[in-house]
């Protein structure tokens, strides 16, 4: 195992130098869990100063809904996120156009990897989703993803919301995918977020807290040219989802835009999620889905 000297990487970082691939292949290895947790925080201040930020989404399942159904996004959503299996592409277009001719705020939809599976070319689906008033395709996983996917989605003005990890993977295989996606990203642009923690867990073996936050902070580290790295609120809860702004990550996605609050307003899903940004030191911003700063 290849030592890691913090301070030399932390001094290379502050003067603009990207790491090497020798340097990374040796953090993706180290077992110091604090030096890159606080290497990975160090980039993030780098990019984002002290702003922690989050969404509120108001999803939207297209399966089996009627075309004349009726539309109502919530004031406090930032953003609509479509998702489900629609009985067709123009049942998804209509929807996009329903919900866009109600409401400003950013809308995204699907995964990219269902996208290429309605049938049809990809590139003729994400413009007529983006013809229809759609921003930005919701997500992408990381071990389903390919160049000309990426590049179909610029073409068609449209930008990739975030990229997740599909299944836990071991230190050299998440650093050859995060380095694929850094050189992706590169070459289209269109990616704004990677939330790198695995979609899939196995019950029978879990990821472990040790492993999931070096992960997180290796992210942090890997993609300097993509700008957020995320927590998503509702997969991973709020214990899950502060420590991972402990290590590098600095957005929260996916915080309904609708709570009940059944334990009452200090219970709410909106004041768990300020205590857990500010927890981390962090400036609490509410976003929209385009990234921008939401004013009371």
């Amino acid at each position: 195992m290849v030592a890691v000297d913090f301070d030399q990487l932390t001094e290379a970082l502050a003067a603009g130098t990207a790491l090497s691939g020798t340097q990374l292949r040796a953090l993706a290895h180290s077992r110091d869990l604090i030096g890159l947790g606080m290497l990975a925080a160090d980039v993030r201040t780098r990019l984002h100063g002290g702003r922690g930020t989050f969404v509120r989404i108001e999803t939207i399942d297209v399966t089996g809904r009627p075309e004349d159904a009726a539309v109502e996004v919530p004031a406090e959503a930032g953003e609509v996120r479509f998702m489900g299996t629609p009985v067709s592409l123009e049942a998804a277009v209509a929807a996009v156009r329903a919900v866009r001719a109600t409401t400003a705020v950013p809308l995204s939809g699907w995964a990219l990897d269902a996208l290429v599976h309605w049938g049809g070319s990809l590139a003729a689906t994400l413009g007529a989703l983006r013809a229809a008033g759609l921003d930005a395709v919701a997500t992408a996983r990381l071990d389903r993803l390919d160049l000309e996917q990426l590049r179909a989605v610029a073409d068609a003005g449209l930008v990739l919301q975030t990229v997740t990890v599909g299944v836990p993977s071991d230190d050299d295989v998440l650093l050859d995918q995060l380095e694929q996606l850094r050189a992706w990203q590169a070459a289209t642009g269109v990616v704004r977020a990677c939330a790198p923690l695995p979609v899939e867990v196995s019950a029978e073996q879990p990821t472990t807290g040790y492993d999931d936050m070096r992960h997180v902070a290796l992210a942090r580290l890997v993609l300097d040219n993509v700008t957020h790295v995320q927590a998503h609120w509702t997969r991973m809860g709020a214990k899950l989802s502060q420590s991972c702004l402990l290590f590098g990550a600095n957005d929260i996605d996916a915080v309904p835009a609708r709570d009940a609050m059944p334990h009452g307003p200090r219970r709410a899903i909106l004041e768990e999620v300020r205590r857990n940004l500010q927890a981390a030191s962090l400036d609490v911003v509410e976003r929209d889905g385009a990234f921008a700063e939401r004013r009371a």
